[in-house]
């Protein structure tokens, strides 16, 4: 039996748009994505000698084939056509669920890392991301990880130069929204109202030029026209961050959970 261990680092929307609804039933996307320190731990038993088993320090998160984690490894070992003889997922969560943090992708794609490490990387991470993109929109992103302009479903990435100096405060109130939920009242907006798109281009510029305080006409959300309405704590968690400083303040994902960017300086 083999023993590994894996960090699962949560993800925040810098911009996101929503290109329109795909004939597959998707969503073409158009985000910045960025990597943060909150994380969950994933450790894994390979080579149980018995049935899968998950286990998971919240409660409330699934701990049987619906879970991201779990499917990630079928679809690993799937792709191989690898008999494992027995996993064992252990998930130490600190990411909050259903906050648009990307903590069940997070998952997902450390059990993916894992895998490909313990099968001495046999797959590419062109195959990786090709198999992430299956399981979720945030999942690629979060198998790569840094900073990273994403497109097509989420599973087109270019990396995004540049790191301004800036500290990220990030707070989650009320009840979560679910992706499938959120996607539809989207889609109901942009069949009331045609869409705009974002174009987002000026966000690169301050990336790469260290430019924090541009980052302040930069953040950008689709989904804050849809969820803020349906979610005031998730308004009045803007309106506090604002208030103590904040350049800049903006919901991740479908949210609630809302971040604020403020100067080191300031």
């Amino acid at each position: 039996m083999t023993t590994l261990y894996e960090g699962a680092f949560a993800k925040l929307n810098l911009t996101l748009d929503v290109l329109g609804k795909r004939e597959d039933g998707y969503h073409d996307l158009k985000s910045v994505m960025q990597t943060v320190s909150v994380r969950d731990d994933i450790e894994i038993d390979v080579g149980t000698g018995k049935p899968w088993k998950l286990l998971c320090s919240n409660e409330d998160i699934p701990c049987d084939e619906r879970n991201l984690a779990w499917k990630a490894a079928k679809v690993y070992c799937d792709a191989m056509n690898k008999d494992p003889d027995g996993i064992e997922i252990r998930i130490l969560k600190r990411i909050p669920s259903g906050a648009g943090m990307g903590g069940g992708s997070a998952d997902a794609a450390a059990m993916l890392r894992l895998l490909n490490r313990h099968f001495d990387g046999a797959l590419p991470q062109e195959k990786l991301i090709s198999m992430a993109a299956k399981l979720g929109a945030d999942v690629p992103f979060c198998l790569t990880g840094g900073t990273c302009r994403c497109d097509g479903i989420g599973d087109i990435l270019t990396p995004v130069t540049g790191r301004p100096d800036y500290t990220v405060l990030i707070a989650k109130n009320g009840e979560g929204v679910s992706t499938a939920e959120a996607f539809r009242l989207l889609d109901e907006s942009f069949a009331a109202k045609p869409h705009e798109p974002h174009s987002g281009e000026d966000i690169y510029a301050a990336l790469a030029g260290g430019n924090a305080h541009a980052l302040k006409e930069s953040v950008y959300n689709a989904f804050e026209e849809v969820i803020l309405p349906i979610r005031p704590l998730a308004q009045e968690l803007k309106e506090i961050m604002n208030a103590y400083g904040a350049i800049c303040t903006q919901m991740t994902g479908s949210g609630p959970s809302v971040f604020g960017i403020f100067l080191s300086d300031a």
